[in-house]
């Protein structure tokens, strides 16, 4: 009888219904629990923090092939290719994630500080304001370090 019980016990603890009640809890998406769309986006962010720019490069390209319309892809990529010294690229990369997402806040940002690069204080001050109204009246740190490019811009000025 004993082990007719044991059994029982074993039949159930393996059981689907029990296996899915020991899992880890599933988190639900919110707008404020930031989700990745692809793992290979924090891959990207690893290689970019640590400057290996042109693994980060091979990983975005994996992840614009499964998710041709990242924003977040198309910036990284600008990052990759503007620490690599292909401005084109960079530049080309950070429009094109515009166009996907018009209030991106990191391709905004990265795109007004290439404009400061090359003297366009109008345009960089242009994306500041799309940054803003994209932040509204939340804090927003793409904004304060643009403010303050601007800011050290206009002084050598």
């Amino acid at each position: 009888m004993t082990r007719f019980i044991l059994a029982i016990a074993l039949m159930l603890m393996v059981s689907p219904a029990f296996a899915q009640e020991q899992a880890a809890p599933i988190i639900p998406k919110k707008p404020e629990v930031p989700f990745r769309e692809d793992a290979g986006l924090i891959s990207a962010e690893y290689y970019l923090s640590v400057g290996k720019y042109s693994q980060a490069l091979s990983v975005l390209a994996g992840v614009l092939e499964r998710h041709p319309g990242s924003a977040d892809a198309y910036t990284y990529r600008g990052l990759a290719y503007q620490q690599l010294g292909d401005l084109k690229k960079a530049r080309d990369n950070y429009n094109r994630a515009v166009t996907l997402n018009p209030t991106h806040l990191g391709a905004n940002k990265y795109l007004a500080s290439m404009f400061l690069n090359d003297g366009e204080l109008d345009r960089a001050v242009e994306q500041m304001q799309v940054i803003r109204l994209a932040c509204g009246t939340l804090e927003c740190q793409e904004l304060d370090e643009l403010q303050l490019e601007i800011n050290k811009f206009r002084a050598k000025q």
